[in-house]
């Protein structure tokens, strides 16, 4: 099971009532200034993480951007969940396919029904490369297709507390940004050059995130 199935029944009846009521595309993304002492940003950046901006919608969930065994999209950042899920009726398009574990039940954003373990070439959410080469495919097609509605544009699946747990995520909700540790190492002090604007180095804030999160 990837989540409480009241839960599930909860956010169903949430997005649907939303849906009926407003159609809102989704916040602007937050701006990064890891060079500006005293923030959450340049705090987490001396401490070895990289950031992710996620984008709010009306529901009250995030979006944050993936690539997929390289095709990029939306997933819902969902911290309630155990498990990283791609709708089934996406396997195509991200070339996922053949079992690679077991299967069974599956309760979450999307809905209920069953579940299947799926090998995975490479996964990267924002500029981190994701440690794990396997995800979960289900039917999550009624409530994502009610997300896509609602935001304008595909959503795909969920990230889940897999993800989140490898590489010790810290979210700052009110901004909202996501913080993860690329390397497999507890967060520890970084030079503070290394914490400087993409704009001031003439790149953008992923390539930053990613080039002090690798050295």
């Amino acid at each position: 099971m990837i989540v409480g199935p009241l839960r599930a029944l909860a956010l169903a009846a949430l997005l649907l009532a939303r849906a009926c009521r407003q159609d809102a595309a989704p916040a602007p993304a937050p701006e990064y200034n890891p060079e500006e002492a005293g923030t959450v940003d340049h705090a987490m950046c001396l401490l070895g993480f990289a950031a992710v901006p996620l984008r709010e919608v009306s529901t009250g969930h995030h979006l944050v951007e993936a690539t997929l065994n390289g095709e990029k999209g939306s997933f819902v950042l969902d911290t309630g969940a155990n498990a990283t899920v791609l709708d089934a009726g996406h396997v195509q398009r991200f070339r996922v396919g053949g079992r690679s574990g077991g299967s069974g039940g599956a309760i979450g954003v999307g809905g209920g029904g069953s579940a299947n373990q799926v090998g995975i070439t490479s996964l990267r959410v924002g500029p981190v490369d994701i440690r794990q080469r396997r995800i979960v495919t289900t039917d999550l097609s009624q409530l994502l297709g009610v997300m896509s509605r609602i935001t304008g544009r595909t959503v795909y699946g969920i990230i889940g507390q897999d993800v989140l747990q490898e590489h010790r995520a810290i979210i700052d909700v009110a901004r909202p940004m996501l913080y993860l540790m690329e390397q497999d190492r507890d967060p520890a002090p970084v030079p503070a050059e290394r914490c400087r604007s993409a704009e001031s180095e003439g790149e953008s804030a992923p390539e930053a995130a990613r080039g002090r999160s690798r050295e």
